[in-house]
């Protein structure tokens, strides 16, 4: 690499850094929302929450990576052409090739980072993510052991512990089970046991009255109580914990994306297998592909002594353009898979057009390219 290749680079190193850090503290942040009900809900403990953001990180970085890399170039490129150091550059006889090289090195650089966040780490993420989330929803102990709450661990059932004391050993127990339609017991108990072996999962309790109210048809107004010394109350229908669990296209690797059939794919379509498989091949694309445009967009227009907002606004509304672009061809190929070269269409087509305006600026004269624009237009 050329000591202007490694001057550009490192230019453009420290604010990559800077937005993706930055862009990665606010994503990584709203997303972490969306597990705090599970973890809280759930009786988890602040590792867990940890554990869960941190399996986040894929996701998250595979959204900043092309942001962080378009904001950085357009960021160290503007200041480039501000302090008149391109139009050095320019003036010395180097053409915007040489601007490029380094540019293009670094998203290249980033693409294969993210390429590899894309086809392994994600899927890889959010699959650990997703069984972690299963496991917790089907923990019945941990449900069960949250003092001081009234929870409900399955639909008609609802739990009340006073207090906790040994792995497993509860004070002050109210269980109500209404799960039947025309029936309604009520468990109260000083002490209960939480059990769990081959057998299944039982909460045994004692020194406790069970109270039966009848509802159906054949109501009657007398309520049957019953006093007992130990009871054992089965959980195992409470448990939701299941070893098979039909996967997201988001959790599945490129290899399956690819050769899963229409019977493999229900309940969802094949179509949004190939479109998530598609996507994870296209999407690193862009980080090639915008900060090409944003050197096209400073560079093109020659240097302009009142300033490059503008310029950076155009280069903004590219980008998000073709983003947005991207986006809607994932949804028109999630309806239809044969559809799939659209996701490749707008990555390909920013570059190209990058690439056509910055060769329209280098066919310029040089001595024009170089000067200010006040200047070529007296």
């Amino acid at each position: 690499m050329r000591s202007l290749d490694r001057y550009i680079f490192g230019q453009i190193l420290g604010p990559f850094l800077f937005f993706v850090l930055v862009f990665t503290g606010v994503i990584w942040l709203t997303q972490s929302l969306r597990v705090i009900n599970t973890v809280v809900n759930n009786g988890q403990s602040a590792l867990v929450f940890l554990e869960f953001t941190a399996l986040l990180l894929p996701m998250v970085l595979s959204i900043v990576l092309p942001i962080s890399v378009f904001a950085a170039v357009l960021f160290s490129i503007n200041r480039l052409y501000s302090d008149s150091e391109i139009t050095v550059m320019l003036a010395a006889g180097l053409s915007t090739t040489s601007i490029l090289r380094a540019v293009t090195a670094f998203g290249v650089l980033v693409m294969l980072i993210c390429y590899a966040i894309t086809l392994y780490l994600m899927p890889t993420a959010q699959r650990e993510m997703r069984d972690r989330i299963t496991q917790i929803r089907g923990d019945v102990a941990a449900a069960f052991i949250r003092e001081g709450d009234f929870i409900s661990p399955d639909t008609g059932v609802t739990v009340y512990l006073r207090e906790t004391g040994e792995p497993g050993e509860m004070f002050g127990v109210f269980i109500q089970d209404e799960r039947e339609d025309d029936r309604t017991v009520t468990y109260t108990a000083e002490r209960a046991l939480l059990i769990r072996d081959d057998a299944g999962t039982r909460l045994v309790m004692f020194d406790g009255i069970a109270q039966s109210t009848n509802e159906g048809e054949a109501r009657t107004d007398k309520l049957s109580i019953l006093r007992f010394e130990q009871l054992a109350y089965d959980l195992t229908r409470l448990d939701n914990t299941s070893p098979a669990r039909f996967r997201k296209p988001s959790e599945m690797y490129l290899p399956e994306l690819l050769s899963i059939d229409e019977r493999g794919a229900r309940p969802r379509g094949i179509s949004d297998f190939r479109a998530e498989a598609h996507e994870a091949l296209s999407s690193p694309l862009y980080v090639l592909a915008l900060p090409l445009l944003a050197v096209a967009f400073i560079i093109s227009a020659g240097f302009s002594r009142r300033g490059f907002a503008g310029r950076i606004i155009l280069a903004s509304a590219a980008g998000l353009a073709l983003r947005l672009l991207g986006l809607a061809a994932k949804s028109v190929v999630s309806g239809n898979h044969e559809l799939w070269p659209m996701l490749y269409v707008p990555p390909l087509a920013g570059g190209v057009i990058a690439l056509w305006m910055l060769s329209d600026f280098n066919r310029a004269p040089r001595q024009q390219r170089a000067m200010p624009d006040r200047a070529r237009a007296g």
